[in-house]
Formats: structure tokens, sequence, C-alpha cells
């Protein structure tokens, strides 16, 4: 066996900073490892000259990149469109991983059935060294209510009255759902859909609320048939209220005696252990810093930041057609034509990171394990994925104090970042020393 070894760094993993240690890979499985017992095992030393080593950031919503919309295959695509879309999403996949972020889970938001089995496959976890790799699709919609639609096209919404069967008439086989899905998203006040929140988990793929107009009783019944997350905090929900806390005030579930001068209903209180994960947009547009702050205060331990980032991330500004829709992009602002709705995000996930750092007033190793730790557990892919513990991948990326990524790893392989612009001087002057280190 031989290994690389980083070392004259700082470890970022748990919320800390272990300071002055040294990290090792197996340059064959290209996962971390243990120490070798001997030197001569170490093949390649990386100095990273006192800066920060974190795992890869994972993004778990995300509906596309650098032009790549997710979603983009329907019943009248050729081979030849397929073929194209595959080596567009390769090309864009290989971009993205420049921004820091290892693994995504495409997000393919509310659509007709021929569209989910063209793109599905696609979409199969993946392991490269050259691209953010997908963790499986992210299904958001289409049992999602109407009046909490977003940029959803309401055309395609259905009910899940046919149970099982409708489904799987929705987005394929059980195979398809097995092998390519990660999370689904949709309303559990939906005809059909809390009974299939079982079936959906048998699958091994996560169940979250979103889209909804569900109320605070209904969402603990989603909870106790299998739910452990929530999509996109505040937005797509009813807004919560001191005496009707909604879909929000799941992230608060009462946790033990003495929280509560009234004991809570017999369904509160077998949910009480099972209080959900929950994806925060930190982009400053779908979420205030005030209101980001007092969800992550709520509950640090289940917060997950996200992008919900749409595929003109990366394009310049303008108007973009969408879906039979016109997209208006200004900066990182996305709204459809004409109106106040939101059509996504255009933030990177480091970008959501250091928007937390100051408006919650909290470290860069607390406000990386939202993107990393919380995210891997919150799709149960800890083992492998999101920690530098022995057995995860070589996925890694080197940060500046200020939280700029400068260096990317994908299986130990180095990927220049495009996160800090060496020479750019919109970024501070110590990041660009940082970076040229």
């Amino acid at each position: 066996m031989t290994v690389t070894r980083f070392t004259n760094c700082h470890l970022i993993d748990n919320g800390k900073v272990y300071h002055d240690q040294d990290l090792y890979f197996d340059n064959e499985t290209r996962k971390i490892c243990s120490a070798p017992a001997s030197a001569n095992e170490i093949s390649n030393t990386i100095n990273l000259k006192g800066q920060m080593l974190a795992p890869g950031l994972l993004d778990i919503q995300n509906n596309g990149i650098y032009g790549l919309n997710f979603s983009n295959l329907n019943d009248k695509s050729s081979a030849l469109d397929i073929a194209d879309f595959k080596r567009f999403y390769q090309d864009a996949m290989a971009k993205y991983l420049t921004t820091g972020v290892t693994a995504t889970c495409p997000t393919v938001t509310s659509n007709f059935p021929s569209v989910y089995r063209k793109v599905l496959p696609i979409y199969k976890p993946s392991r490269l060294e050259d691209q953010t790799d997908s963790l499986g699709a992210h299904l958001e919609g289409p049992f999602i209510n109407l009046q909490k639609k977003g940029c959803h096209p309401t055309e395609t919404f259905v009910d899940a009255k046919g149970g099982e069967r409708k489904l799987l008439e929705v987005y394929g086989s059980s195979e398809s759902l097995r092998d390519n899905v990660c999370i689904i998203t949709a309303a559990p006040e939906i005809d059909g859909v809390l009974d299939l929140i079982p079936f959906i988990t048998k699958h091994n793929i996560v169940y979250a609320i979103g889209h909804t107009m569900t109320d605070y009783e209904t969402g603990v019944k989603a909870i106790e048939k299998g739910c452990t997350m929530i999509t996109h905090m505040y937005n797509a929900m009813p807004q919560p209220h001191h005496r009707n806390a909604g879909v929000v005030g799941l992230i608060n579930l009462p946790n033990g005696e003495g929280t509560n001068t009234v004991s809570p209903s017999p369904s509160i209180a077998s949910a009480k252990d099972k209080t959900p994960y929950f994806g925060l947009i930190c982009d400053g547009v779908h979420v205030d810093p005030s209101m980001a702050n007092l969800a992550y205060r709520s509950n640090p331990e289940k917060c997950v930041l996200v992008t919900d980032a749409m595929h003109l991330i990366g394009l310049p500004d303008g108007e973009y057609k969408w879906d039979g829709q016109i997209i208006v992009k200004t900066g990182d602002r996305l709204y459809l034509k004409g109106t106040d709705t939101l059509a996504g995000a255009a933030t990177t996930l480091p970008q959501c990171i250091r928007n937390l750092m100051k408006w919650a007033n909290i470290s860069l190793a607390t406000a990386v394990k939202l993107a990393t730790n919380n995210a891997a557990l919150s799709i149960g892919v800890e083992k492998e994925r999101g920690y530098l513990n022995v057995g995860c991948d070589a996925d890694f990326i080197v940060l500046n104090k200020e939280g700029y990524v400068t260096r990317v790893f994908k299986l130990g392989n180095e990927i220049k970042s495009s996160d800090l612009s060496v020479g750019d001087s919109s970024y501070p002057a110590e990041s660009r020393l940082a970076a040229a280190l």
C-alpha cells in the first residue's frame, strides 16, 4: 500500500478545527486511511502551509448548473438528444466541482412521467475523480400543493390516490427508484402521500415535506411514517404563527421532560426523537438573514445548507426561457418575469457558508459542518462522504480562514478552485494572498 499525506494543515470536521494534523489517503482505494506503519509507504506529501482541510461539500438540492437544467429531457428526446445531454451533464458537473461541491443530488422539479424515465438513469450515484458526483436524484414534485407551486409547472401536478401504482406510474419502476433516487419531496396533505411514505423509505429514499400547505399535526403524522427532512425551510410552505407553527414548527419537536408545561399529544410524543433535517438556502434572497439565523439556532444539528441552484448559475444576467416561462436573472436573484415569485437561486454553496457565518456569527468550522457532516447524515451517506473519517472518500476542499475554497481534491485528484480568483480585486487582499501561498 502507498499513501498520500496532507501535512502542515488544520482539519475541519465535526464542527471543530483540529490543529496541526496530518491526513492520509490510500492511493489505490482513494479512501482516507490511518497513518502508515512506515514512512516508506508515503509516496506523496502535500504541504497545505497552514490552511484548513475539510470534507468536500455536499449539495442535496440543486436544480441545474452552468446552463444545464437537470429536467431537460422528455418523450420527444432522441437518442442523439440524450447523448448530447449526457455530455453536457459531464461538462457541467466538472465545472461544478471547481466550486468545492464534490457530490450533489441533481434535482428534478415537477414533471411528466416521460421526463423521469429519461433523466433518472443518468443520475445514478457515481464515484468519479474529475467531476461532482451524483448522490442520486432529488425528485421535487409533482405530488405537491397547487397553493405552494413556486415556479413548478402546474400541468404536471398529480395526487397519489392510486398508491404505489400511481407513484411508479409517475416515476418509473421500483428498480429505477432504488437505483437512481435519493430524495422525494412531496406534500403530505395531497391524497395518498401519507400512506406512501413507508413505501418510499423502504427503497432507501429520503421522504421530505415540501411545497405544502400542511399543518403541524399532519407534519407530525408524516414524521411518524418515516419523514426525515423538510425541503428548503420557509419557502413554499405556510409561514409560522405563534399559535400555528405549521411545518416550520417541526424542527423543534418536544424532546424531553421539562420542555413543555402542557403534555404533548400522543402523536407528538411518539415523534419527539425524530426531528427532521431541514434544508436552508442562505443566498440572502430566499430567506432573510435574521430568519436564517433563527432556523439555524433552533436546531443546528439538523440544519443542512443547500443552494437550490438553477441552471442559470454561472450564466450572464438576462432573460431565459424555462418550461414555457421566462426567468429573469439579475446577479444571484432569479424571478419569474413580471412577478415576485422566486425561481431558484444562483449562489454557490461556499458563499452560502460564508453568509451564514456572518448572519449567525458562527465559526467557519461550524458552518462547514452544515454542508458536510449534516448533509451526509441527512441522506445516510456518512460512512462514505462528508467526513474526514477513515474509510471515507478522499474528497476534500482546502479553505483559508475566511472560508474561501482555494483547492479541491476529488478522490485525491487536485482540481483548480473557481471560488477564489487570485488577483481578482473583488476579493479581500488577505484572501488573494492566502490563495497564492
